[in-house]
């Protein structure tokens, strides 16, 4: 489930978020996207540091504050993050340990639909915070990464026998 964190105090970034999850649910429906809104941009810095949010929207203004600890992000100090797009004024960011494969496909599908968006979609826009390398693989035209091994039904199911 990809929940994408919103804020209250920032009036854009929920119905943006909204748009951007209604794009990702209905042309990538196994990230079962789905908005969130938290009160402040703090609050969102907060679930993402501590690995409650995997993706948020900030203006960029607040994700290049979060980054460098500057307030009102000092409690968190320094933040590493990485950024799938940027949408005008904001950047859906994510930790660096999204996963290379999820950060491709969300890349993909939000400039390939992008249009449904109502703001130009610039994947891996690393201008403000480093692009994730798996937007960054999407945008230079690299293939899809591989995803984590699936254990075939042999290695799963006991041996039965007969």
């Amino acid at each position: 489930h990809l929940v994408i964190g919103t804020s209250r105090a920032d009036r854009p970034s929920y119905p943006l978020g909204k748009r951007i999850a209604f794009v990702l649910l209905e042309h990538l429906p196994k990230s079962s996207a789905r908005v969130t809104r938290g009160p402040d941009p703090w609050r969102l810095a907060s679930l993402l540091t501590t690995s409650q949010l995997d993706v948020v929207l900030l203006s960029a203004e607040d994700a290049a504050a979060l980054q460098d600890g500057r307030p009102p992000f000092e409690a968190f100090g320094p933040t590493e993050m990485r950024a799938l797009a940027r949408f005008g004024s904001h950047l859906l960011v994510t930790r660096p340990d999204f996963p290379d494969r999820h950060a491709w496909l969300v890349a993909m599908t939000l400039e390939q639909h992008g249009d449904a968006l109502g703001a130009e979609v610039r994947v891996a826009a690393g201008d403000v915070v480093p692009a994730h390398p798996g937007a960054l693989a999407y945008a230079s035209g690299a293939p899809e990464p591989a995803g984590p091994e699936v254990a075939s039904e042999e290695a799963v199911a006991p041996n039965h026998v007969h």
